[in-house]
C-alpha cells in the first residue's frame, strides 16, 4: 500500500477523533495527524521499510510510536485498520466525504453536514451556489468551499514522480536480471520527468544470442515478468505484451520490441504526443516519413533534401527504387538521421526544442552532479528531525561543498520555530560546527540561514537587524493564500525588495492536486526579482516541484537565477534533489543558471551583489 493511502487512513482517524471528542483525544489526534503528514512527505515507501525491518523499522521513524506503528502494520498487512473501521461507524459518511474537499477541516465538514443537511459533494455544491444568505456561512467561507470542490474535481489520481520512479526501477531491475533482455526503459511521462505520472509504461528488447525463435524468447520474458513478487494481479498477457497491477497500486504495461528498431520505438513511446507530431510534420516537409518502426527517406520528395543515402550507425533497408527505410537501434540515431542534435527526453514538449536541435542551439542541461550544495534545510530547531550536526554529516556524504540551514521562524506557528532571540544562538552553533569540521573537511561549510514568513502585508516575521546577521535568507508564503492577485503580488514584491532576502522559496505556493497555486502576476514578480537580485527556488519535494517548468523558462528570460533545494525535514528528503534537477532540465536550465552549482565564494559573491 502506498504512503498516500496509509497517510489517508491515519489522517481520517485523526479527523474522526476530532469530530467525536476533541477534548478527550487531543494528544492522540495530534499524533495521528503528525504521523499522516510525516508519511505522506516521506520519499521512501513505508511499505518497504516495514518489509525490510518489520515493526522495529516503523518505530525507528521519529514521531511514530508503539500504537501508530501497530496501526500501520495492520494497514500494510490487511489493507485496512480495525480502529479506523470502528470510528467510521460513529461518524456520518457524508462528513468524511466533505473532509476530502481541499481546505475543509473536520469541524467545517461537521458544520456543513448539520447546516445544509446534504449527503454528497454534488448536492453540497448546488446548495452552496443557491444559498444567497449568510445564515450558515459567510460569503468568503462559501467561496472557499466552492473553490475546494472545484480543485477536488480536477484531481487526476496521477502519481508523483517519487512514487512512480521506484516502482518503475524495481520492474526494470527485474527485467535486466533476465539474460534474454538486452535493454529496457521506462517511457512516456516518467521518462520525460513530468510533474505527475499516469500508468507506468516499460519497453524492452531481446538479446538475440539464442537460437530459439524471437516469439518464444519474448514469451519467456513476459512469463517471468508477470510472476515477479511485486505483482498483485495480472490484467492481461500475451507473447510480447503484459499489463499487471503492482502491489503498491499502479498499472505497469510491458511491451517487448525488436532490437533493430529500438531507437525509433524508444523515441516514439517516450513522447510527448506534441513533440512527435511536430517532429513528423517537420520530417514530412523535408522528404522523410517517421514512424515508430523507422524513418523512410523519399527520394525526390523534396528538392531541399540533401541527405546521404547511408546514415552512420543506422541500418538501411532498400524497399524499392524510390523508398528506403532507415532503422535506428538507438535513439540518438533517430535525431542524427534527421540532422538534429539529440533532444533530451525532458525537453520533448514541442516548446521550441526541434528548432533548437536543428540550429545546434539546445541548452547544455544541468545535471545532478553539478549541484554543490543544498540551500533549504530544516533541523530540530524547527520541525526537522535531525540536528544541524546530523544534517551536516549526512550532506557531506553526498559530496556537497556547503549547505544552508534555514529553519522555519516562529511566525509560522510551528513548535520550536526560530524566535528572534534564538537566532544569535543558532548562528553561534553553526559557527562552532564549522570550526569542528575544519579539522577533517576544511572544504565543507555550513551557512546560517532562515526561512522567514512573508506576512499578509509583505513584511517579514523577523527584523531586518537580525536577518542581516544571517548568511542566507529565504522568504516564503505559508498563509493567506486566497488574497487577490493584486494584493498577493504586491506582498511578494515587498519581500523581494527587502535588502536581506536572497531567495523566494516555493514561489507558486501549490501542493500538486491538493492546493491551488498563488494567483500571482509573474511578469511583475520576475521583473522585480531581477531588479533586486533575488533568486527563485525550485523546490524538489514531489508534492511541490515549485517553480514548475513553464515558469522556470519564463523566469530565465528575465535573467533570474535559481536555487534547487530539497526543503528537507529528514534524511530521506535528500534524495529528492533529482526531482528538482529534472524540473530545471525541463525548464531548459544550465548549471550557470543555478546558484548552488557555484563554488561557495561565487555563491556568496552572487547573493550579496
Amino acid at each position: 500500500m502506498s504512503n498516500k493511502e496509509i497517510a489517508r487512513i491515519l489522517a481520517e482517524i485523526g479527523d474522526m477523533l476530532e469530530i467525536i471528542d476533541h477534548e478527550k483525544d487531543h494528544f492522540r489526534i495530534i499524533a495521528y495527524e503528525n504521523a499522516a503528514r510525516k508519511i505522506e512527505m516521506m520519499s521512501e515507501e513505508i511499505d518497504d521499510i516495514y518489509r525490510r525491518s518489520g515493526v522495529k523499522g516503523l518505530k525507528g521513524i521519529r514521531g511514530i510510536g508503539e500504537t501508530i506503528s501497530q496501526t500501520i502494520e495492520e494497514i500494510i498487512r490487511i489493507k485496512k485498520s480495525y480502529y479506523h473501521d470502528q470510528l467510521v461507524k460513529k461518524v456520518p459518511k457524508p462528513i468524511l466525504e466533505f473532509i476530502r474537499i481541499p481546505g475543509v477541516g473536520p469541524h467545517t465538514a461537521l458544520d456543513i453536514y448539520n447546516s445544509y443537511k446534504t449527503k454528497s459533494i454534488l448536492e453540497l455544491k448546488k446548495k452552496v451556489v443557491s444559498d444567497d444568505t449568510e445564515r450558515f456561512f459567510k460569503e468568503k467561507t462559501k467561496q472557499n468551499i466552492l473553490e475546494g470542490i472545484e480543485l477536488l474535481s480536477r484531481q487526476t489520481g496521477r502519481m508523483t514522480l517519487a512514487f512512480a520512479e521506484p516502482i518503475a526501477s524495481e520492474a526494470l531491475a527485474a527485467l535486466k536480471e533476465i539474460s534474454e533482455v538486452k535493454q529496457a526503459n521506462a517511457v512516456g511521462s516518467l521518462r520525460r520527468m513530468t510533474e505527475t505520472v499516469g500508468d507506468i509504461d516499460i519497453i524492452a528488447s531481446l538479446n538475440l544470442k539464442s537460437q530459439i525463435s524471437n516469439l518464444k524468447i519474448s514469451e519467456k520474458i513476459i512469463n517471468n515478468f508477470i510472476h515477479q513478487p511485486f505483482v498483485e494481479r495480472i490484467i492481461s498477457h500475451g507473447d510480447t505484451k503484459a499489463t499487471i497491477v503492482h502491489k503498491k497500486g499502479p498499472n505497469i504495461d510491458l511491451e517487448i520490441l525488436p532490437s533493430d528498431q529500438y531507437g525509433s520505438l524508444l523515441q516514439h513511446f517516450t513522447g510527448s504526443k506534441e513533440h512527435n507530431v511536430a517532429l513528423r510534420t517537420w520530417a514530412e516537409k523535408h522528404g522523410f516519413s517517421i514512424s515508430e518502426h523507422g524513418i523512410k527517406s523519399l527520394r525526390g520528395k523534396s528538392q531541399n533534401t540533401r541527405y546521404p543515402s547511408k546514415i552512420l550507425g543506422a541500418s538501411k533497408i532498400q524497399t524499392n527504387s524510390k523508398t528506403q527505410i532507415i532503422k535506428c537501434s538507438n535513439e540518438e540515431k533517430v535525431y542524427k538521421t534527421l540532422r538534429m542534435d539529440f533532444i533530451p527526453p525532458e525537453l520533448r514538449e514541442n516548446q521550441g526544442e526541434i528548432e533548437a536541435a536543428l540550429n545546434h542551439n539546445l541548452p547544455d542541461l544541468i545535471e545532478q552532479k553539478d549541484i554543490k550544495g543544498d540551500l533549504h534545510l530544516h533541523s530540530t530547531w524547527s520541525e526537522g528531525e535531525m540536528s544541524i550536526d546530523e544534517v551536516a554529516l549526512a550532506t557531506q556524504k553526498l559530496g556537497y561543498h556547503y549547505i544552508a540551514m534555514t529553519d522555519h521562524t516562529a511566525g509560522l506557528g510551528i513548535t520550536h520555530g526560530l524566535k528572534e532571540k534564538d537566532i544569535p544562538k543558532y548562528i553561534k552553533q553553526i559557527q562552532n560546527l564549522n570550526l569542528k569540521f575544519q579539522n577533517h573537511n576544511a572544504k565543507f561549510k555550513i551557512l546560517s540561514g532562515a526561512e522567514v514568513n512573508i506576512l499578509a502585508d509583505g513584511s517579514l516575521d523577523i527584523s531586518n537587524k537580525t536577518l542581516a546577521k544571517l548568511d542566507l535568507v529565504i522568504a516564503s508564503i505559508h498563509s493567506g493564500f486566497r488574497q487577490s492577485r493584486e494584493k498577493i503580488t504586491a506582498r511578494v514584491i515587498k519581500a523581494i525588495q527587502n535588502p536581506n532576502v536572497d531567495v523566494i522559496a516555493h514561489p507558486l505556493g501549490r501542493l500538486i492536486e491538493k492546493r491551488q497555486p498563488l494567483n500571482l502576476d509573474w511578469q511583475k514578480i520576475f521583473r522585480s526579482a531581477g531588479q533586486y537580485n533575488v533568486a527563485m527556488e525550485i523546490n524538489c519535494h514531489p508534492d511541490r516541484l515549485d517553480l514548475n517548468d513553464q515558469l522556470i523558462r519564463m523566469a530565465k528570460d528575465f535573467g533570474i537565477k535559481f536555487v534547487i533545494s530539497t526543503d528537507s525535514h529528514h534524511s530521506l528528503h535528500f534524495q529528492n534533489m533529482r526531482y528538482g534537477v529534472a524540473m530545471a532540465r525541463r525548464g531548459w536550465l544550465e548549471k550557470n543558471d543555478v546558484l548552488n552549482c557555484y563554488t561557495l565564494q561565487q555563491l556568496l559573491t552572487s547573493i550579496k551583489k
